[in-house]
C-alpha cells in the first residue's frame, strides 16, 4: 500500500502592489511500508566483569599439574596428618598427666590434715601402756577390800578414769585401738614377741595381749604387741 504525505504546504501564488512573489508547491514525498515483519534486534550480551576475565587469565596462565606433584602433595597433607594426631595425643596425654597431679596434690594434702597428729598420738601410747601397765599390776583382792585399802582404790580408779579419758581423746582424733586376743594371728595387724605350747589353745591364735594395738584412719599407727601359740608339730 502506497500513501502519498505532503511533505510541504501548498500554497496559492498572489501578488502584492509593489512586487509580485511566485510560490512554488514542494515536490510530493513519497514513503513505502512493507507489510512483511521487521526482524527483533538480538539482546545485546553483557560484557564480562573484571573478576571473571582475571579468573580466566589466571587459569589460562596457570602451569599444568603433574602427577608427581599431585603425589608431592598428597605425601605432605598425609605426614601433616600424622603430626596433628602425634600433636593432639600429646595434649591428651598432658591433660590426663596434670589431671593425675591435681588429685595426688588434694590426696597428698587430705593425708596431711588427717595424719598431722601421728608422731604426737605415737608419742602417747607410751602414756597409755604405762596406765595399763599400772592397772593391770594391781591385786584384785587389793580392791576387793575398800574399806581397808581405800587409798589404793581411789589411786586405781583415778589412774583408770585417766586411761579411759586419753584413750577417747584419741578416739575423737581418728586413733583405735584394737586387742587381738584368741584371733588368729595377723603379721599386718599385731608383732609376735614370743610363742609357746598353749594346751587347749588353737595354734597359731593370738593368747596374750602384751601391748594392744592402734590403727589411725585405717593406717596401722603401731601393731599390737602379742604372744602366739606354737604349734606342737612345728607347722
Amino acid at each position: 500500500m502506497i500513501r502519498s504525505v505532503f511533505a510541504g504546504v501548498c500554497r496559492t501564488p498572489f501578488v502584492t502592489a509593489s512586487r509580485a512573489t511566485t510560490y512554488k508547491v514542494p515536490a510530493l514525498v513519497h514513503r513505502f511500508y512493507s507489510d512483511k515483519a521487521t526482524p527483533e534486534a538480538e539482546p545485546a550480551q553483557p560484557a564480562p566483569s573484571a573478576k571473571s576475565t582475571e579468573a580466566k587469565q589466571d587459569a589460562e596462565a596457570a602451569p599444568a599439574i603433574s602427577a608427581q606433584d599431585v603425589e608431592k602433595l598428597k605425601k605432605t597433607i598425609t605426614e601433616k596428618d600424622a603430626k596433628l594426631r602425634e600433636l593432639k595425643d600429646a595434649y591428651l596425654r598432658s591433660l590426663a598427666d596434670a589431671e593425675n597431679i591435681r588429685t595426688r596434690a588434694k590426696t597428698e594434702v587430705e593425708n596431711t590434715k588427717a595424719f598431722a597428729i601421728q608422731k604426737f598420738a605415737k608419742d602417747l601410747l607410751d602414756t597409755v601402756d604405762i596406765l595399763e601397765l599400772a592397772i593391770k599390776h594391781v591385786p584384785q583382792e587389793h580392791l576387793a577390800d575398800k574399806v581397808a585399802n581405800k587409798s589404793l582404790v581411789d589411786l586405781y580408779e583415778g589412774v583408770d578414769m585417766t586411761k579411759s579419758n586419753l584413750l577417747r581423746t584419741l578416739e575423737r582424733h581418728g586413733i583405735e585401738t584394737f586387742d587381738p586376743l584368741d584371733q588368729p594371728y595377723d603379721p599386718n595387724t599385731s608383732h609376735a614377741l614370743y610363742q609357746a605350747p598353749m594346751p587347749g589353745k588353737t595354734p597359731g591364735h593370738v593368747f596374750a595381749v602384751e601391748k594392744r594395738g592402734y590403727s589411725i584412719k585405717g593406717r596401722m599407727l603401731r601393731p599390737a604387741q602379742v604372744g602366739v601359740v606354737l604349734d606342737p608339730s612345728g607347722n
